[in-house]
């Protein structure tokens, strides 16, 4: 059966949380899990490598358009350890425990000699959950 539209998101309900806080003013998330590998060829390999999985981590980044009365600078600065759920819809979420802000950017405009807008890069300090996984933090999606 082809692709068609009626499994696609329009991403109207990604939201992202931080500490209890819903980030306003979101335009997007990212979050990119990793994992790092031990490779290694021996004697049993038949001449091939041999892969293992080994430590898993995950990054990502926060966008939003700057608000005067929500400052993404007190929900966190660079260095903060926070919580962050990433929702990808009413019902699907990441739930990040710990995750550690790696840097903050605010976005300046000439044109209308205003901070525009905001990102923040972080990094996983510990275990991620992704949407529907077993162990995960039940989590409620802000309104």
């Amino acid at each position: 059966m082809p692709p068609n539209s009626s499994t696609a998101r329009s991403g109207h309900l990604g939201k992202a949380v931080v500490d209890g806080t819903l980030v306003a003013r979101l335009t997007e998330w990212t979050f990119t899990p990793t994992c790092s590998e031990s490779a290694w060829g021996d004697s049993d390999s038949g001449n091939y490598t041999v892969r293992l999985s080994a430590r898993k981590d995950g990054t990502g980044t926060i966008r939003a358009k700057f608000d005067t009365e929500n400052k993404p600078y007190q929900m966190f600065v660079a260095g903060d350890i926070v919580e962050l759920v990433l929702w990808e819809s009413a019902t699907d979420y990441w739930a990040l425990p710990r995750v550690m802000i790696a840097n903050f950017e605010l976005m300046f405009s000439p044109d209308t000699k205003e901070v525009v807008g905001w990102s923040a890069n972080f990094a996983c300090d510990g275990p991620y959950y992704y949407p529907g996984q077993s162990g995960a933090p039940a989590e409620t999606l802000p309104s």
